[in-house]
């Protein structure tokens, strides 16, 4: 069986409507990104909000690539909640995104919007 890690990316987001660049290296130590999970704290936050993401300067989501598409709600199993079309390699790769906020009413500011990576096979 391949060990798996779950790396966190956390980007702050501070005001309604905002746009944050975010950049951070995959662990060494594992040779593939298998799978991404998008995860915010409210909810209605997922309405309107994007996500941009490269790996490794490879475009994985372009522009204005709706988060919806890579998150679901908590009656999906945690194994099934993983976007899966994603075959990259992880060894210390650079992650480069940005999000927007949906700028959405009754969101409650600041909060930590949450990318989640997959990293299978262990070095």
């Amino acid at each position: 069986m391949a060990d798996i890690k779950y790396q966190i990316i956390k980007v702050p987001v501070i005001v309604s409507g905002e746009s944050i660049r975010f950049s951070a290296d995959t662990d060494k130590m594992f040779k593939k990104i298998t799978g991404l999970f998008a995860s915010v704290p409210d909810e209605k936050a997922i309405a309107g909000a994007t996500l941009e993401l490269k790996i490794a300067d490879k475009e994985i989501f372009p522009e204005e690539w709706e988060m919806k598409m890579i998150t679901c709600g908590q009656q999906v199993t945690p194994n099934d909640r993983f976007f899966n079309n994603v075959q990259e390699e992880a060894k210390g790769n650079r992650i480069d995104g940005r999000f927007t906020d949906g700028s959405v009413a009754g969101v409650v500011y600041p909060y930590i919007a949450k990318l989640y990576l997959r990293l299978e096979e262990k070095v």
